[in-house]
């Protein structure tokens, strides 16, 4: 049934954009989405079901007679726009229009005469079937050659070469776990007040007797990425793979809304971070503000100084602020505002194509072959020879958080995430998807991806470039029976955020509770319960459609009716799917931990009472503080 009322859902979302096309419709008063309970929601889409074939026809029962059917339905316009293509290539433009009413409307989801001639002409798949419809229909406008059984072939090479790929990956991952010891048992319980609206935390770190932190805020301008063309080098240096959509990079350009133009972005007008303190003397988040700098854009802490970039009186700046002692230094560069970063001790201003390291007052460049570079969310952070960047993308439609990093001994080259895993990235983790990330002494680098537990994975990958999984989905083993049923979604251990410890050992974070890692062992410490907020939601007006088609000569003409359906007046209440997602996990001196959340969740300090029981503190946000 929810297979059907998704397709019913992406039909009527087709119907709309035709129509608005066609000019029936008015788009700036139309409302895309209904904002309605799921048991509403389905009953109007089912309601819909019945016009379904009274707006494209029953199914065509050949591929001639779809492309007859094709000729009828598209307007002079349209038909126009396909006989002025190239070549059938053109006709992609239409997999998620028309495709999408060719697949859903004449039933090639539900086995439909059409479907089933389809079948038999080799094409398996809906998408393919639609794909071959559309190209073959340019084919008959221009005369040309079907090459069914050409295509047919090339979709079922296409087939097997996938199903091979996620057969690889699946065994890679199977033959990757690392196969901790892990046994649920009972652990404190610990209520989680989940907040929808707070602080989006990047860095966290001890500092002062407190926590410094850095807090995202999204800039003025939409940002556009940078094409990183030759920039991208495979891991091994041997070559440059060919640019694909996501070789992209977010590095400071932004589309200017009054000049309808992109541009590089001015300090602001780009994502950026600021400093904050965690005082556990009023238990509050603090704004902090130095004297040194007007306008703060980059924060970061490097042993035992803060250091605040920015703008004071149209100069960028630097600050650092000690226990003892305070410095400025102008930024190396006047024509870009860099990302501070962490090198040890030292700290790193990372502009576009360019670093430096700041030593005795003194900016010096560290090697990093004119490679673009990303912009970090989180503050570049150089270990060994090795630069990483953990990428922040918030305005696309699925996060696209991912982990980079420079190599800079030779030969000198730039990796990612979700390339360089290989036959992993093939069936499992959202791999572009970094939720935090820390590298051990001996070069190890530990990450958790993916905010669902189904896409959730705990991995190593060594100093040599080998790869092991600690958990995958919620699991210390291979799920041979695929992947878990969402009752059971929570049940194992979801971690999304890690911090090394002294010992050795690791503090893990996430949705199911806090848990140490030592060695091959696994032990939760504490259990989570996630009070989620109530929160008010007013629906919408929605506007329901029929469409019919009647003849008016030797074409098919459409008609809209609408009808608006006025939402109630009053407020409706319902729990927050804010998805809680600790990002970073601290343990502090008097045994206490320290957890802020990836988005709006804020941050939150967990405490052990002297009676023994456990509880978490919702941290607000305070006055400023001047440091």
């Amino acid at each position: 049934m929810m297979r059907i009322v998704s397709i019913l859902l992406i039909l009527v979302s087709f119907s709309l954009a035709l129509a608005q096309e066609e000019g029936t419709t008015n788009p700036p008063q139309r409302e895309r989405t209904i904002a309605l309970p799921l048991e509403e929601y389905t009953a109007v889409l089912w309601a819909q079901s019945d016009s379904l074939e009274k707006e494209w026809g029953k199914s065509p029962a050949s591929l001639a007679e779809a492309h007859a059917r094709l000729e009828r339905m598209l307007s002079p316009k349209e038909l126009a726009k396909i006989d002025a293509m190239d070549s059938e290539d053109g006709m992609i433009r239409y997999h998620f229009s028309l495709g999408l009413g060719i697949r859903n409307a004449w039933g090639l989801w539900a086995g439909s005469a059409l479907a089933r001639h389809m079948q038999e002409l080799g094409f398996t798949h809906p998408d393919e079937m639609s794909g071959t419809i559309l190209e073959t229909f340019w084919c008959k406008r221009h005369a040309r050659d079907f090459r069914l059984e050409e295509r047919a072939t090339g979709y079922k090479k296409r087939r097997e070469a996938e199903e091979n790929r996620i057969a690889r990956g699946q065994a890679a991952m199977r033959a990757g776990m690392m196969g901790l010891r892990f046994e649920k048992q009972d652990a404190p319980n610990v209520s989680i007040a989940v907040r929808h609206s707070g602080v989006r935390a990047r860095l966290a770190c001890p500092f002062r007797k407190g926590v410094f932190l850095t807090v995202y805020r999204q800039g003025r301008l939409g940002t556009r990425s940078v094409r990183m063309q030759e920039s991208y080098v495979d891991p091994n240096g041997d070559g440059r793979p060919a640019s694909q959509y996501d070789d992209f990079v977010h590095r400071g350009y932004g589309f200017d809304p009054t000049e309808r133009d992109i541009r590089r972005m001015k300090p602001g007008e780009d994502s950026y971070t600021q400093g904050y303190y965690f005082d556990p003397a009023d238990g509050k988040l603090h704004r902090i503000h130095v004297p040194e700098v007007n306008e703060v854009y980059s924060a970061v802490v490097t042993g035992d100084r803060a250091w605040f970039a920015g703008l004071t009186g149209g100069r960028l700046v630097g600050a650092g602020i000690g226990n003892q002692d305070r410095l400025t230094v102008p930024l190396p560069q006047d024509d870009e505002m860099p990302d501070l970063g962490i090198d040890g001790q030292s700290l790193l201003a990372v502009y576009t194509k360019t670093i430096y390291r700041l030593v005795d007052r003194t900016w010096t460049v560290v090697p990093s072959g004119g490679i673009l570079l990303p912009r970090s969310g989180l503050p570049p952070r150089l270990c060994g020879d090795t630069i990483f960047f953990r990428e922040e993308d918030d305005l696309s439609s699925s996060s696209r958080n991912r982990l980079w990093w420079l190599t800079m001994s030779e030969p000198l080259h730039l990796s990612v995430l979700d390339r360089d895993v290989g036959a992993l990235a093939a069936d499992g983790p959202d791999w572009h998807d970094v939720v935090s990330y820390c590298v051990t002494s001996d070069g190890d680098l530990w990450g958790c991806v993916g905010e669902h537990y189904l896409s959730n994975c705990l991995f190593r990958r060594s100093r040599d470039g080998n790869y092991s999984i600690a958990i995958l989905r919620s699991s210390v083993r291979f799920l041979e029976e695929g992947w878990p049923k969402s009752q059971h979604a929570y049940q194992g251990a979801a971690v999304s955020a890690i911090a090394p410890l002294s010992d050795g050992a690791f503090v893990l974070a996430g949705r199911t509770g806090l848990y140490r890692l030592k060695g091959d062992e696994l032990v939760q410490e504490l259990a989570f319960d996630l009070d989620r907020p109530l929160v008010e939601v007013k629906e919408r007006d929605r506007v329901l459609s029929h469409v019919t088609w009647r003849r008016q000569g030797d074409k098919m003409v459409k008609e809209v009716t609408e009808v608006v359906q006025k939402a109630p007046e009053k407020r409706r209440q319902v729990v927050s799917s804010v998805p809680w997602l600790p990002n970073n996990v601290l343990l502090l001196d008097d045994g206490s931990y320290f957890i802020t959340a990836d988005t709006w969740e804020g941050a939150y300090w967990l405490r052990q009472g002297e009676d023994g029981q456990w509880s978490c503190l919702p941290l607000d946000e305070g006055g400023p503080v001047v440091w």
